[in-house]
């Protein structure tokens, strides 16, 4: 077995001698661009007296159309003992409003929670929205903007989720 090993090795040792032959350089692997991260920590507009912060964290390669992006929140004044969701969808005329969850969490005694955000890809340049379910506000306020691309703004309560900002 040795003497086998030992033949390979300097047969391709004398392949890489010969004169007139390159071979590619050792650095010649492709290199992936890093992803460009965005993130944007924004006030959950209050309703009801919930109030809270909502992080926006967006990756996408450069130039890319698609991103991957979380939504997660921080919330307090909840309901003690309480499922809370971030709901939202895109703005888009092809996708009805609905609600998917972006975020979930459930208050401790104190009416605080974290709600942990799932994973999304989406077009960068799509426009999103969210509100807080439960919402004490029949059209609660809440945050719409470019979410793949780590963005986004408060619109009140009462305003349609996609309709521009006054």
């Amino acid at each position: 077995m040795l003497a086998v090993s030992v033949g390979f090795a300097l047969h391709y040792r004398g392949e890489a001698a010969r004169p007139g032959q390159s071979r590619p350089p050792a650095t010649s692997a492709a290199v992936s661009p890093m992803p460009q991260l965005t993130s944007v920590a924004l006030a959950l507009p209050a309703a009801g007296g919930v109030g809270g912060t909502v992080v926006i964290t967006a990756a996408a390669l450069p130039g890319a159309g698609l991103a991957q992006f979380t939504v997660s929140a921080v919330i307090a004044g909840a309901l003690p003992d309480t499922f809370y969701d971030l709901i939202g969808n895109d703005c888009s005329s092809a996708s009805p409003l609905g609600n998917h969850v972006w975020a979930t969490g459930f208050t401790n005694p104190a009416g605080t929670a974290e709600l942990t955000g799932y994973s999304w890809t989406g077009a960068v340049g799509d426009r999103y929205w969210l509100t807080l379910d439960p919402s004490p506000a029949s059209r609660p306020p809440g945050l719409h903007g470019q979410f793949a691309a780590g963005q986004a703004t408060p619109f009140p309560a009462g305003q349609a989720p996609c309709a521009a900002s006054p």
